[in-house]
């Protein structure tokens, strides 16, 4: 139960981390941002079984956690769509990948974001970013002796394993916490910072692990009576970049859980769902022998996306957003890419994504599902297959595939130690890298930049007519094509 609301003061020296003003000048484009305290009670959830059912195991723990909104200022201009982001909290940093990857659309449309902090690994770097805005964030674990905690430690040790398992706080107090805001913004509630705007339909979304919390919000809480009430709580969902061999334990004490696969991807789905994948998880963790196929049925309202040139992380949702931010580097946690690669992996999937959130956005109002988009071909081991270029076949693809000036790879090669998914390698999963064809197989290619031109125009106009690409959005991905291609000397 959220018990109160409060507004975080904005001022020249006292701001968001990684606040989207600085990055995107909301404020130019008509939009606000603004930052609440939340604080209430949650529940605890522990598993019953394997496949995802739970009941309580503690009630009403206290906590403080925090939420950022960005909305038009005139609540005339809003759209009626809210997002809501479970923010990464995978790189101990405050991550709002989607906002990243969709506020084009979100912005250009009156659509309102709220990004909300999902796990208090976070915390650490926030208050060290602004102890005064930040230090009263909590999640106090409210059952600090339980003796998990010892086989869990013992387990660490065995494996040398890094983790942010730390028993001080408790993981599981999340779920509640997004249940709770969903139906506040929904209500007309005094404590409601949106009271004012249009709020027909609600989205969640979430990138990489926070996708996985997404997954497993929807597997074990979205449909219980006591969440669901008499509607759903979210009208549609939009996941990127999830793994499917990752299941999100319920609680802080269930990292050793076995649970059953199929927690780790959606199985039903009332609501429309949309999940957009990179080459990072394409094929990757078993994930391309568990995904489902797109279902239009009442029970299974599903579209999976899979981008076709894009690493799970690249230059442009990972590295130029953050503009070299002196907030970042004073907190020694500036994103880069590591790669020995000399160029990292920029596959524009920002345009593939707006048109992603439209598709959804409209399916929703509308009842009109998107198109089916061919999926990326894999061998018997998995593995993407790569065409006469060294690019990977099918997916969602965009000009600069279907009139490539370079290859696009998915993994780069970094110094052992560097890799968050394994120490030990010199492989970077995460992040790839892009490779320039020559000038001389340009030319032989594509003869000319106009004639050049006129093929990515003609390419990008045909994913326009499937709803893959946004009108809007059509001149810039051209210009990035031509440009990239006469820089490589066509």
């Amino acid at each position: 139960m959220i018990t109160k609301i409060e507004k975080i003061p904005v001022t020249n020296s006292s701001y968001p981390f990684a606040s989207a003003e600085k990055y995107c000048g909301l404020s130019q484009k008509g939009y606000e941002e603004t930052e609440y305290y939340m604080y209430g009670t949650a529940n605890v959830y522990q598993s019953t079984d394997k496949n995802g059912n739970v009941e309580i195991a503690v009630k009403d723990a206290p906590y403080v956690n925090r939420f950022v909104l960005r909305a038009p200022k005139d609540p005339s201009e809003a759209s009626g769509n809210v997002i809501i982001e479970i923010i990464n909290p995978t790189s101990f940093m405050e991550i709002d990948r989607m906002w990243i990857l969709g506020h084009r659309e979100f912005l250009r449309k009156g659509d309102i974001y709220i990004g909300i902090t999902s796990k208090p690994n976070t915390i650490k770097k926030m208050v060290e970013f602004d102890k005064e805005r930040y230090g009263r964030l909590s999640w106090n674990n409210p059952n600090p002796e339980n003796p998990a905690s010892r086989e869990i430690e013992e387990f660490q040790k065995d494996r040398k394993a890094a983790s942010d398992v730390d028993f001080s706080y408790e993981t599981g107090l999340f779920w509640d916490m997004l249940t709770d805001l969903a139906w506040l913004i929904r209500s007309e509630d005094k404590k409601n910072p949106l009271l004012q705007y249009a709020r027909k339909y609600l989205y969640l979304t979430g990138w990489s692990q926070s996708a996985c919390y997404l997954y497993r919000y929807v597997n074990s809480f979205a449909y219980r009576p006591e969440v669901a009430g008499e509607q759903a709580v979210f009208d549609g969902y939009l996941a990127g970049g999830g793994v499917h061999s990752f299941v999100i334990p319920v609680n802080q004490y269930e990292v050793l859980e076995e649970y059953n696969y199929r927690l780790s991807r959606i199985e039903k789905i009332r609501q429309p769902f949309i999940e957009v994948q990179t080459e990072s998880e394409n094929g990757r963790f078993e994930s391309w022998r568990t995904m489902r196929p797109d279902s239009d049925s009442v029970d299974f309202q599903y579209r999976l996306y899979e981008v076709t040139g894009a690493s799970h992380d690249t230059v442009y949702s990972y590295v130029d957003y953050y503009q070299k931010d002196p907030d970042l580097i004073r907190i020694n946690h500036l994103p880069e890419y590591l790669g020995k690669q000399k160029e990292g992996n920029n596959y524009p999937s920002q345009f593939l994504y707006a048109a992603a959130f439209r598709n959804l956005f409209h399916w929703v109002r509308t009842g009109a599902a998107p198109g089916h988009c061919e999926r990326i071909k894999v061998d018997a081991e998995g593995e993407n297959c790569k065409d006469a270029f060294g690019n990977t076949i099918g997916g969602l693809r965009t000009c600069l595939l279907g009139y490539p000036s370079g290859r696009y790879c998915n993994t780069s090669t970094i110094e052992p130690g560097m890799s968050m998914l394994n120490p030990d390698s010199d492989k970077d999963g995460l992040f790839g890298y892009q490779e320039a064809f020559s000038a001389s197989m340009l030319k032989e290619l594509y003869g000319t930049i106009e004639n050049y031109r006129k093929l990515v125009t003609q390419d990008t106009r045909e994913q326009i007519s499937r709803g893959f690409v946004c009108k809007e959005d059509a001149e810039e991905l051209i210009e990035m094509a031509v440009e990239l291609a006469g820089k490589r000397g066509l």
